[in-house]
């Protein structure tokens, strides 16, 4: 039974074609009365040519009577199975829609073709696609956050009920834990709060002509201090200046992050450098440790938010396993590319490559 789009497309091509039959078969019968009426009237001395005529004509308008029915009644099937051809692949796409209003987001549809209709399906599948990896991201960061956050806030609750049951005393050294986590716990949220706004679709790079090596060294001076006081020598390799358009601010947050990250996993007396290397199209900056190292399997994860290779380890140098998604981040909004090459317990190369557009 017909319903719907499929009705309305089968009863429009019915209506129309049935109408164009009609007006041509009227047409045609009165074309045939009147030039056998003119055939009759011009032959009237003739009385042997009027049943001859007369018979002629009945059966040309019977002809075209029947002729103009049989093809009203194969335009009617062949209406239903085109109507049914053109609604089916938009039903299918209403019924998709449909299911993925009730999140059901592994739902896909096959239109064969080469057409808009089959263009229409496939985006209708990609964004299917797209909010079903969207949905399984909000999920993992929902329960990433949740973990994240467990931990300080289990260590803060502990220690404020033990000093409310007085089973401890709320000694100098206990007041610092607690203030650490807490440290932890605004950092984190600081963490979270860039990587927002960097994936917000309103997020826009302010590009502007700078010198990159003016940039890197800005960066390194801000946390030389940090580095002597761990006793890490932080060297420097740039060539002369490198003028392109970039966002400075943000080429900032991804030297800060590299270099945290190289602070943090890098032994006393180790050792860290920068450097920079001019193209041909680009500018090629390497960050450069003899720290701890990555596994193998693990270079191609770093960059994923909350991934840590040693999560215990991790936690207590205050990382979030959100600096390097940062970092990628920013550095594809700047049209570049930034990978790792590491090895463990001999260092860590992270390579940013930016095009000097």
């Amino acid at each position: 039974m017909m319903k719907g789009l499929h009705a309305r497309l089968a009863i429009s091509f019915t209506i129309t074609t049935t109408s164009v039959l009609i007006l041509a078969s009227i047409v045609y019968a009165l074309e045939i009365h009147y030039h056998f009426k003119m055939f009759q009237h011009e032959s009237s001395m003739n009385q042997n040519m009027d049943p001859l005529s007369s018979h002629l004509e009945r059966a040309m308008l019977e002809s075209i009577f029947f002729t103009a029915a049989g093809a009203i009644i194969l335009v009617i099937i062949i209406s239903y199975f085109v109507a049914k051809k053109l609604s089916d692949p938009l039903l299918q796409m209403r019924r998709a829609a449909e299911k993925m209003t009730k999140g059901d987001w592994a739902t896909r549809i096959h239109i064969p073709g080469n057409d808009e209709v089959s263009e229409l399906g496939s985006s209708l599948n990609l964004l299917a696609f797209e909010l079903e990896r969207q949905e399984k991201i909000r999920k993992s960061m929902t329960a990433d956050i949740a973990h994240e956050l467990r931990t300080p806030l289990a260590t803060l609750k502990s220690h404020m009920e033990a000093f409310e049951d007085r089973i401890w005393e709320p000694t100098p050294e206990r007041i610092r834990s607690c203030t650490e986590e807490i440290n932890r716990l605004i950092h984190l949220i600081h963490d979270f709060e860039q990587l927002n706004t960097i994936e917000s679709p309103d997020f826009r790079m302010n590009f502007r002509q700078h010198d990159l090596k003016q940039t890197i060294e800005h960066c390194i001076e801000t946390v030389s201090g940090a580095f002597l006081q761990k006793n890490i020598k932080l060297e420097t390799k740039l060539s002369g200046g490198v003028d392109f358009p970039f966002d400075e601010e943000r080429m900032k947050q991804v030297f800060f992050n590299l270099l945290s990250n190289s602070l943090k996993y890098t032994a006393s007396d180790g050792q860290v450098s920068v450097s920079a290397i001019e193209e041909k199209k680009s500018v090629l900056i390497v960050v450069e440790d003899n720290g701890s190292g990555i596994k193998t399997d693990s270079q191609s994860k770093v960059f994923n938010r909350f991934y840590r290779e040693d999560s215990s380890r991790s936690r207590n140098t205050g990382g979030s396993g959100i600096g390097l998604a940062i970092v990628k981040r920013l550095v594809e909004a700047h049209h570049g590319e930034v990978w790792i090459e590491s090895q463990l317990g001999k260092g860590t190369s992270v390579f940013v490559r930016l095009p000097k557009r």
